[in-house]
């Protein structure tokens, strides 16, 4: 398997996001790979396997392929808008029942997540929960799970509970909790 870079769509702190294309099906996907100057030495290895144990439950983006010798993973690519800018910026578009549906599903794969002990660890803030449509619903994707690891106790269920609803100061969790009639 061979692929190209077309372009880098996004960086952090340890990696470049880059979107690629397959040579022989010229199919698209992303490529996370580890910056130079990061700490974070074994990314393919690290994200590889959390990645790899969140998609045996059926969550994530699919891994194409764990790249250790470049240390990066090539995944499918995801077109959606993180739930935060989603939120903001197309929120009069769904309906209480989409809205409703859109989070049963992400707390479907938090507790998935949650039975297999997989904490994801950065989900406070929504960066890492995109949106996409298909017709005329919406579903979440979990992406990132770089940093995430095992743990007895998981805080993934938590971390959505507060950022959705409960924090008291949050523009997010007001306008879901309108939309959906929620009183605290």
């Amino acid at each position: 398997m061979e692929f190209i870079k077309l372009k880098q769509i996004d960086k952090g702190w340890s990696s470049f996001i880059y979107l690629v294309k397959e040579k022989t099906t010229n199919k698209i996907y992303i490529l996370k790979e580890t910056r130079e100057k990061s700490n974070r030495k074994e990314l393919a290895k690290r994200e590889g396997s959390m990645l790899s144990l969140a998609n045996s439950v059926g969550i994530g983006p699919k891994i194409k392929k764990i790249d250790y010798e470049n240390n990066g993973v090539i995944m499918e690519y995801i077109k959606g808008k993180e739930i935060s800018k989603f939120i903001f910026e197309d929120f009069e578009k769904i309906t209480k029942y989409q809205l409703y549906e859109l989070i049963k599903d992400l707390y479907r794969q938090l507790y998935k997540l949650d039975k297999i002990n997989l904490s994801h660890n950065q989900l406070l803030g929504g960066k890492n929960i995109l949106i996409t449509k298909k017709r005329k619903n919406y579903f979440p994707i979990i992406i990132d799970f770089e940093k995430s690891n095992l743990k007895e106790k998981t805080k993934n269920i938590g971390q959505i509970d507060s950022f959705l609803f409960y924090n008291p100061n949050s523009e997010i969790a007001k306008k879901i909790r309108e939309k959906l009639e929620i009183k605290l």
